[in-house]
């Protein structure tokens, strides 16, 4: 530690040591609240008491209390108290520290009383470096104890020739005469005396280059309520008293120019009262000018109090501008005083002789409304070109940047200012900034714009930009430069490309789909599509596979395009496993479309990878083909690059999964109706729904039959009740789970109630290939008799009936030659001619009482039981009678 200098430990800072070190005079450094936490040597040489224990109020009794007033206001502050009691007396200057705009510390030195001016050094030196012109300081008896830089720059007299000596060595040096010297000294002694707050004088001096006007500003200093010194600030107002004559010297000859002017001109002399009113202009005050002359100023104060304000701060010595409004009229005034300053006589007032203003109005409405409209168009403008999210920039002829908004500047690296007044060259590399400017040099050459395209590097790779460049022209016509707008299009064009590929894509999905209607066979139809696809510009190779009941092994069934052998290395199982893994028994297993994006990366695609890369395959994607619940085989198609399936074509491949199944699905049941013999199947099913548990209950029997699907998958059924109350199968019916609506029949001898099912048995049936044709349950036992083609996989059938029931036995297989109708004997084939919603429609009708009179039921109510409208319902229902008529007339 310094031997001049203590301080707290946890106070300890090099610096402020380093600083208290330099202080010749006993100095601290506190905390806003007086508490002292560093000082030096001569500081501790002066108190008694530890300084590290005490606070600057304990120190010294300074009754100002200058550090509470420097916290306060932020300033510098002086003050005198005696130290430790002891009658000590010294000066106190205050000089707070602020960090952030808060005052945190304050450092505080004390000056001792050996010297009269020694005691006010430091209120002399602040009063000396807070001034910005030439500067003196007077103490109380006369001398002067300091002075600026500025003095010297004023007089040429070095400062050190005054300091010190009375103020009477300014007439000695010739700096002022006799009579300035003595209008100087009272002004000093009202100041001491305290008979004025400040005081100022303009007079002739003589300058370092000559004689010149100077005005003394004086200003008392005081301490403890008593004025210890006078500075005074001394500035050169040559030349505004040199305008001022010159004013005076012109004032006749623009009286005679300011009566014809389009201008409101008013003169005032030193006193304030109004000299002349002269211009056109001055008639829209709607007064007589000559009322005013000779008034004061505050005249205009009911007419244009803005007038009255800028004549005040103009008589001041200030030259202003105001905008002031007049009977409707905006006005721009300019004040300007004809004298800096007045010359204060003994009293205080003024010499209107040498003192005055002048204020020139022009009506600036039709202006100030152009430039409203302008700055409104500007900054609307503005506006919506920062709002752009596109880069847009203004260049001149000559190619450099006038403006650019707040997009163009986020693709850049450089800030606004580097790139204003830029050119391309200097921001962007060749040959970019060659095409841009081949690009504008065509729009100023044609004078038209024009729309081009550049591929750009980004960060995200490569860049598609659509700029539109235009000429800007002049309020001469001629072209000033161009405005430029540049867009990303670049996920637009990606867009595009694949909505132009969706397109094309989506058409081939739906030509296969309508391809299938021309098929009759399960092998027409999976032929149909895998050329279809394979033989497309986007797929390589398809193939459609199916399984038997009793394997697990999807086999391919049919296949298009070039596969290399691939499906010779290929196994797909449907049972969990290594090969059951991949993605087609996954859509198999689920029914949903399974992708492979990249065969190269993706890992569940591993066992078959090599086989694939082998056959110049990118991607693929596996498609379920179902119908209702049931799954009649699997689509896979394979293209020669990688994500070659996006969203939407994957919603596409779905769509024709369902239409490929749906058409399996239908080629199997015309097969069931165009076959000449039929397998009959019975089934044994044991089960605890309310149905059984009723029969077994009641001893009655349940019949369901004529079963009905709708669009919707939903299962129209007719229930009829032997042995028991209709209100037994009911209830019954009521308590299944699958139940969607039950609707009582007007008929004794049954069907008693239609039922409305979801998840029927029949549903499933008729998704195998086969028709149930009826269901009994009796004594707690169900048989369903199932009608299916000749060469159909009982299994697939058996596959369906333990889809709804846990307990199924096949209890009897035959085969029956068809010698008639499968639904009418004697009448035709009637069911061949009829469609699916033919048949449905008069099932319908004819079990719901129809036909009966009166009508036990309307086509309306019909309609809503199959979810249709009642006119799709009756145009049904007269194809149909067509359809029966003809067959019994025909066949006759």
């Amino acid at each position: 530690m310094s031997e001049r200098v203590g301080r707290r430990e946890a106070a300890a800072d090099p610096v402020v040591a380093e600083l208290l070190d330099a202080v010749d005079d006993p100095a601290v450094v506190c905390d806003p609240d007086g508490a002292i936490r560093a000082w030096n040597g001569p500081f501790a040489e002066r108190v008694e008491a530890d300084p590290g224990e005490s606070s600057v109020g304990e120190v010294v009794d300074c009754p100002s209390d200058p550090l509470e007033r420097a916290v306060e206001t932020g300033e510098r502050t002086i003050g005198s108290g005696a130290v430790d009691g002891g009658g000590r007396e010294v000066t106190v200057a205050v000089r707070p520290v602020e960090r952030e705009g808060t005052v945190t510390a304050a450092v505080v030195t004390f000056a001792g009383p050996t010297d009269p001016f020694e005691t006010e050094r430091a209120l002399y030196e602040a009063s000396v470096d807070a001034a910005a012109d030439a500067v003196y300081v007077v103490d109380r008896s006369h001398a002067i104890r300091a002075a600026s830089d500025g003095f010297t720059r004023f007089t040429g007299i070095p400062t050190e020739r005054v300091e010190g000596r009375d103020v009477d060595c300014l007439r000695e040096f010739g700096i002022v005469d006799g009579e300035v010297f003595h209008e100087g000294m009272r002004a000093l002694r009202e100041l001491f005396a305290g008979e004025a707050e400040r005081r100022h004088v303009t007079s002739e001096v003589r300058l370092d280059d000559g004689t010149g006007f100077v005005e003394n500003r004086m200003t008392p200093i005081e301490r403890d309520g008593e004025v210890v010194a006078v500075v005074n600030v001394v500035r050169d107002v040559t030349d505004r008293e040199r305008r001022r004559e010159a004013l005076a010297a012109n004032r006749e000859r623009l009286g005679t120019i300011m009566a014809d002017l389009p201008v409101m001109m008013v003169v005032l002399d030193g006193a304030g009262r109004i000299d002349h009113c002269r211009g056109v202009d001055f008639d829209a005050l709607a007064c007589d000018r000559s009322e005013f002359l000779g008034e004061p100023v505050e005249a205009f104060e009911p007419v244009c109090p803005d007038l009255v304000d800028g004549f005040r701060r103009a008589l001041d010595g200030e030259t202003t501008v105001e905008t002031a409004a007049i009977n409707g009229r905006t006005y721009k005034a300019c004040f300007e005083p004809l004298s800096e300053s007045a010359t204060p006589t003994r009293d205080g007032t003024c010499d209107p002789a040498d003192t005055g203003a002048i204020a020139v109005a022009i009506d600036i409405t039709d202006r100030k409304r152009r430039e409203e409209e302008l700055q409104t168009r500007e900054q609307e403008l503005r506006a919506v070109i920062d709002s752009s999210p596109d880069p847009i920039v203004m260049q001149d002829a000559e190619g450099r940047y006038q403006i650019v908004n707040e997009a163009m500047l986020e693709n850049v690296e450089f800030d606004r200012e580097t790139v204003v007044g830029s050119k391309s060259c200097e921001l962007f590399a060749d040959p970019v900034a060659e095409r841009m400017e081949d690009h504008r040099q065509a729009v100023l050459e044609s004078g038209r714009a024009r729309t081009v395209e550049e591929e750009l590097s980004g960060e995200d790779g490569e860049l598609v930009v659509q700029l539109t460049l235009a000429p800007y022209r002049g309020p001469d016509g001629e072209i000033q430069g161009t405005v430029s707008i540049a867009r990303d299009i670049t996920e637009l064009e990606r867009q595009r490309g694949e909505l132009e590929t969706l397109a094309e894509i989506q058409e081939l999905v739906q030509e296969s789909v309508r391809a299938l209607t021309g098929a009759t066979t399960s092998e027409a139809v999976k032929e149909t599509v895998c050329e279809r696809l394979a033989g497309s510009e986007y797929y390589e190779f398809a193939w459609i596979g199916g399984r038997e009941p009793s394997e697990r092994e999807v086999r391919p069934e049919c296949c298009a395009g070039i596969d290399d052998g691939y499906l010779d290395e290929v196994t797909v199982t449907v049972a969990a496993g290594e090969e059951g893994g991949s993605p087609a028994a996954e859509a198999y297993r689920t029914g949903e479309v399974q992708v492979v994006h990249d065969v190269t990366t993706d890992p569940v695609f591993e066992p078959w990878r090599e086989a694939a890369v082998e056959s110049g395959f990118g991607s693929m994607v596996a498609v379920p083909l179902t119908h209702g619940a049931t799954t009649h085989g699997l689509l896979a198609v394979y293209a020669d690059r990688a994500n070659a399936f996006s969203e939407r074509e994957l919603a596409g491949f779905e769509t024709l999964g369902e239409a490929v199944g749906f058409a399996l699905a239908a080629a199997q049941y015309r097969r069931l109706v165009e076959a000449d013999s039929v397998l009959e199947l019975e089934f044994e099913v044991h089960s605890t729904t309310p149905l059984f548990a009723a029969s077994r209950e009641h001893g009655c029997r349940f019949e369901i039959d004529h079963a009905v699907r709708t669009g919707d998958d939903r299962v129209v059924n007719y229930l009829t009740v032997e042995g028991a109350d209709p209100e037994v199968g009911a209830a019954a019916a009521r308590e299944l789970s699958n139940l969607e609506e039950i609707r009582e029949l007007d008929r004794e001898d049954g069907p008693h109630f239609e039922l409305t099912l979801t998840d029927s048995v029949f549903r499933h049936l008729a998704d195998a290939g086969a028709r149930g044709k009826r269901g009994v349950v009796e004594d707690g036992v169900g048989h369903m008799l199932v009608e299916a083609p000749a060469d159909l996989d009982v299994r697939r059938v058996t596959e369906a009936m333990d889809a709804r029931f846990p307990d199924v036995q096949l209890a009897a297989k035959r085969e029956r030659h068809r010698t008639d109708a499968p639904w009418w004997p004697g009448h035709g084939d009637i069911g061949t001619r009829l469609t699916d919603r033919q048949r449905a429609v008069l099932k319908t009708a004819y079990y719901n009482g129809y036909y009966e009179w009166p009508r036990e039921a309307d086509s309306e109510t019909l309609a809503d039981s199959l979810d249709i409208a009642s006119t799709t319902f009756l145009q049904h229902l007269r194809k149909g009678h067509r359809r029966v008529l003809e067959s019994m007339f025909d066949a006759q």
